[in-house]
């Protein structure tokens, strides 16, 4: 704490003593500051020196620029307080008289304290003299001095920085004083008014950043290389990164506050406040934030793939893939996934490709999805796209509109669709307007205008739309290629038949010779060794043998055809009884079943082997041409526009 003391010396006069605070020391060599021993948080340096200005007296020898730094600038203060204890900020402390203090005038405060202006000019001390009157000279000539006249005569000062320092602080200017300007104006001494207080404005912080610390976090949106070394612009190299558990994936940099800047008043002009991010904000699912020796970081807690929310900023890693920035060449260019289950909350635009396995679309889809033995699910409108599951399900809520829908081996469930191909195993549609529709199975509630063909068919509702008929197309089996297989073999059989009765005949002929007959005999027994030949007997033998050679030929070529024919024979009737068996459960379960006929609806019938098959490939016209086409294949069942349709399939008896 500093404090004046008055003391009064022999004459009377006030003498002025300081009660310095602990920090301020005076020595010959100059008045020091304790650096350990300051804080500019309590204004303790300010307060000296405010009650040393008010009690007329100053610094000389001052150093302005440490003074300013002393008074207003705590990042150097510190910076100083680690690099040395004290600081010389005088030569030494002395009086500011108020005859010198009168050389000074009144400031001017331009801008809302911003800028200062003083007149500077010639000053001077006025000072008082006795000038003597004299009288009429005596008769020596000499004057006698009657009087003493006071009279005041002007001497030429200079003004002093120093002083000026302490003048105008008690004039309220206490900060941005430009030294040199005010020394070159005392030099001068000629008449003008200067700007020598600027403020300083503040020095603007730096707002809170994010780093990205993992080189796999950067999604890489250049063209995927194709083998051929050529790119291709529509699909983009690594779209969804893939991230292991405990992998470090962002870093906070700590916002850094600005400098405040300073009215030449001395008043703090407040920076503006950077921005700051609330980390824990942003991680969401399967991330966490860490406090580690060398930052705050968001970190992966589970292996995943890497999801950044645009809207929400939240970034996480999931099993899944979510986003909703929507699929188009700005965003994500095709997607090739290798993800089990991909969700998109935005758009996909017309004439862009996803491929997946488990796929669902929140929005609506103007171009292709393609599941890999994955289902689809699309909560939007299907328009002008293409949705194709290769061994799963396609489930559309909502409408769908000159599109292709293709589930090859699933479900296809829709709301309600108008000018489109759908095809599946299943297909269930709510209401269908001038549509091809192919499945095994197909379930329509509402029915207009459209061509459906399915071997199995139940519409609760149908009709024809704008002059267009509703036309089911029943896919029968064509048994007459089985027909024919069963009449083929059985003439086979006929004949094979024949022929072994023929040989039969033949070899029945032979044996009726009594002495080729007893060879036979003898020569079973002896092949079997119930008979031992002597070597009489085999002489004997040979001879027989030789007698009935040619014979027995004959015998042996005859047995052999006519046991291939009959194990032949045995085959061939195995198979027919295996293709009729196949031919009778051709067909089962073939139907047409409508509720209510409320316009024109025609149903025929198609025989083919290949059921839905027979359309794969084909294109919504070729489909129309196939159906349309009178051919020997159709077959009409039923024409009618009222009423109810319940047909079932019966198969003629094979011949």
């Amino acid at each position: 704490m500093t404090a004046i003391d008055f003391n009064l010396d022999t004459s009377g006069t006030p003498k002025k003593e300081l009660i310095f605070p602990g920090f301020v020391s005076r020595r010959p060599a100059g008045v020091f500051i304790d650096m350990r021993a300051l804080t500019l948080a309590t204004g303790g340096f300010e307060l000296f020196v405010d009650r040393l200005f008010s009690a007329e007296m100053r610094f000389s020898g001052l150093d302005y620029g440490a003074f300013l730094k002393l008074l207003y600038d705590p990042e150097w203060l510190a910076v100083m307080q680690g690099k040395c204890a004290e600081a010389k900020i005088a030569d030494q402390i002395t009086d500011f008289s108020a005859e010198r203090k009168a050389l000074y005038h009144e400031v001017r405060l331009l801008d809302h304290d911003k800028y200062a202006e003083y007149f500077f000019e010639p000053v001077s001390f006025s000072e008082t003299y006795q000038e003597a009157v004299y009288g009429k000279p005596d008769e020596n000539g000499a004057a006698p001095i009657i009087e003493y006249v006071s009279k005041t005569k002007q001497i030429p000062a200079k003004l002093d920085f120093d002083e000026f320092v302490a003048d105008m602080w008690l004039n309220g200017v206490k900060f941005g004083i430009d030294a040199n300007v005010v020394r070159e104006a005392i030099a001068k001494s000629t008449p003008s008014r200067i700007t020598f207080a600027r403020y300083q404005e503040p020095t603007a912080g730096s707002d809170a950043e994010i780093l990205e610390v993992c080189p796999d976090l950067h999604r890489d949106n250049s063209p995927k290389i194709l083998l051929s070394g050529k790119a291709d612009l529509k699909v983009y190299k690594n779209r969804f990164p893939q991230i292991g558990k405990g992998k470090r994936l962002l870093k906070k940099i700590a916002r850094v506050l600005g400098k405040p800047g300073h009215l030449v008043t001395g008043e703090i002009i407040e920076p503006k406040l950077p921005t700051d991010i609330d980390f824990y904000a942003l991680a969401s699912t399967g991330t966490a934030v860490n406090q580690e020796k060398d930052g705050e970081f968001i970190v992966s807690t589970r292996d995943g793939f890497l999801t950044i929310d645009t809207k929400s900023n939240l970034i996480s890693v999931t099993e899944k893939i979510e986003t909703e920035g929507g699929i188009s060449m700005k965003t994500t260019g095709d997607l090739m996934l290798d993800v089990d289950e991909f969700v998109e909350h935005g758009e996909v635009q017309e004439g862009r490709r996803v491929e997946g396995k488990h796929m669902t679309f929140l929005s609506d889809v103007f171009g292709t999805v393609i599941s890999n033995h994955g289902n689809i699910f699309i909560s939007g409108n299907l328009s002008g796209g293409r949705a194709e599951s290769m061994g799963g399900n396609v489930t559309l809520g909502n409408n769908v509109s000159r599109s292709i829908v293709l589930a090859h081996d699933g479900v296809v469930t829709v709301h309600y669709c108008e000018h489109s191909l759908i095809v599946g195993k299943e297909v269930h549609i709510e209401h269908a307007v001038n549509c091809e529709i192919i499945a095994d199975e197909v379930t329509v509630e509402l029915s207009e205008g459209c061509l459906v063909a399915a071997e199995k068919v139940k519409v609760v509702s149908s009709g024809e739309r704008r002059g267009k008929e509703t036309l089911v197309t029943v896919l029968i089996p064509d048994l007459s290629e089985y027909d024919l297989k069963i009449a083929t073999m059985k003439k086979k059989i006929a004949e094979d038949q024949e022929g072994s009765d023929k040989r039969k005949r033949e070899i029945e002929a032979l044996k009726s010779d009594p002495e080729f007959a007893k060879y036979l005999s003898l020569h079973e027994r002896i092949r079997s060794g119930a008979i031992k030949l002597t070597p009489e007997h085999a002489v004997n033998w040979r001879k027989m043998i030789e007698k009935h050679a040619r014979a027995s030929n004959q015998f042996a070529k005859l047995s052999s055809e006519m046991n291939t024919l009959d194990l032949g024979l045995k085959e061939l009737e195995k198979e027919v009884a295996r293709i009729s068996s196949e031919r009778e459960a051709m067909g089962e379960g073939i139907c047409c079943v409508i509720d209510k006929v409320i316009g024109q609806t025609t149903g025929q019938t198609m025989k083919t082997n290949e059921g839905v098959g027979v359309f794969s490939g084909k294109s919504s016209h070729e489909i129309r041409t196939i159906l349309h086409k009178v051919d020997s294949h159709k077959a009409r069942i039923f024409s009618e526009d009222d009423g109810a349709i319940n047909w079932k399939y019966t198969k003629s008896k094979s011949a």
